[in-house]
C-alpha cells in the first residue's frame, strides 16, 4: 500500500515538478491517518537540507503540497534519509500487530507514521473510545516491539 502510493506520488506531475526545483530533497517520514469513516490519506515528507524545512505532499483524489514547514524544535538536526526498500515489516504487519495485541480495543483515530529516530521505524499512536492513547514503536525492519505506553487523554487537560 504504501510502495503503491509512494509510486503514485513521484511519477506524479506535481511531484516532478517540485523535484526538479528541490534536486537535494529526499523522503524523511510517511504518515497514514485513518479514522471509522476513513481509511486514510498518506502524507509523504521530504526534507530540504539546505534550508532545514519540509514539504509535505498529500495524496488524496489529488496531490495537496505543503511547502516549506518548519520542522519540530526538538527534531532540528537534519533528518534521515528514508529507503522504503529498508521496509520489511509492512503496513498490513503493522496492522495485523495491532489487532493481535489490541483485540479488545475500539479505536477511533490511528495515527501511523514511518520515520527514522535512532533506527526505522513504524511510530503509532492509537486514540480509542475509552479516552486513552496509546503509542506504539516498532522496528520497521522486523517488526520488534521497541516502545509501548498508554495515557488517558483525560490528563492532558487544562489546568
Amino acid at each position: 500500500m504504501i510502495l503503491e502510493e509512494y509510486s503514485k506520488l513521484i511519477n506524479s506531475k506535481e511531484f516532478k515538478n517540485w523535484k526538479n526545483k528541490h534536486k537535494d530533497a529526499y523522503l524523511s517520514s510517511c504518515l497514514l491517518i485513518t479514522d471509522e469513516a476513513s481509511t486514510g490519506i498518506w502524507g509523504f515528507d521530504f526534507y530540504l537540507p539546505n534550508i532545514n524545512k519540509i514539504t509535505t505532499f498529500e495524496l488524496d483524489n489529488v496531490i495537496n503540497i505543503k511547502e516549506d514547514q518548519e520542522i519540530f524544535e526538538q527534531r532540528k538536526k537534519k533528518l534521515k534519509e528514508i529507503n522504503l526498500n529498508n521496509l520489511k515489516f509492512n503496513l498490513n504487519e503493522v496492522n495485523k500487530f495491532i489487532d493481535k495485541n489490541f483485540n479488545n480495543k475500539k479505536f477511533i483515530k490511528k495515527i501511523i507514521i514511518l520515520q527514522y529516530l535512532q533506527t526505522l521505524l513504524w511510530n503509532i499512536t492509537l486514540l480509542s473510545l475509552d479516552f486513552n492513547i496509546t503509542n506504539v514503536k516498532l522496528d520497521a525492519k522486523n517488526g520488534k516491539l521497541l516502545e509501548q505506553s498508554t495515557k488517558s487523554i483525560l490528563q492532558f487537560k487544562a489546568s
